[in-house]
């Protein structure tokens, strides 16, 4: 089988090589997402001295609450972290003891708690949000408006992988 030329990094570059090049790269942003980089950076940044996990607590909360009809539960924290419902509860408790996330009795279903961000939740969360993505256009300073618009195109095309 023949081979095009190979890349500075010893990578093939031919498809074969940019989907290992895509491969190498998904690994190093799993592991920095493992050891929550992006958000810790963000919240020393901040000079905030929580855990990131939190922010991800209030994240979720606030992304399923604009989508969630039957309002947003520690199920519904478990499903989008992808934790076991006791570690989405600790997690919860945790939000709840720092002020950001309250329980209110479910309407529908009085032995439902369901949870919503407290003003100190949504004030996290928009100055996390607004300190990432000052991190991320840091990033791609040096790259065109088309570039930056077409990496987002694609990586949100891209993304549908992590669905289901």
């Amino acid at each position: 089988m023949e081979r095009s030329e190979d890349r500075d990094d010893g990578l093939p570059a031919d498809r074969d090589g940019a989907v290992a090049r895509i491969d190498v790269a998904l690994g190093r942003l799993r592991r920095s997402m493992i050891r929550r980089g992006l958000g810790r950076r963000v919240l020393d940044e901040l000079g905030l001295a929580i855990e990131p996990a939190l922010v991800e607590v209030v994240d979720v909360i606030d992304e399923a609450g604009r989508g969630e009809a039957d309002g947003v539960s520690v199920a519904t924290v478990a499903e989008r972290l992808v934790v076991d419902p006791s570690q989405a509860s600790r997690l919860v408790a945790e939000a709840v003891r720092a002020g950001f996330v309250e329980r209110l009795a479910s309407q529908a279903d009085g032995r439902r708690s369901l949870l919503e961000l407290t003003d100190s939740g949504r004030e996290l969360i928009a100055a996390t949000r607004k300190a990432k993505r000052r991190l991320l256009r840091g990033q791609m300073d040096d790259w065109s408006d088309a570039d930056v618009a077409a990496f987002a195109d694609l990586l949100a095309r891209f993304s549908a992988i992590a669905r289901g």
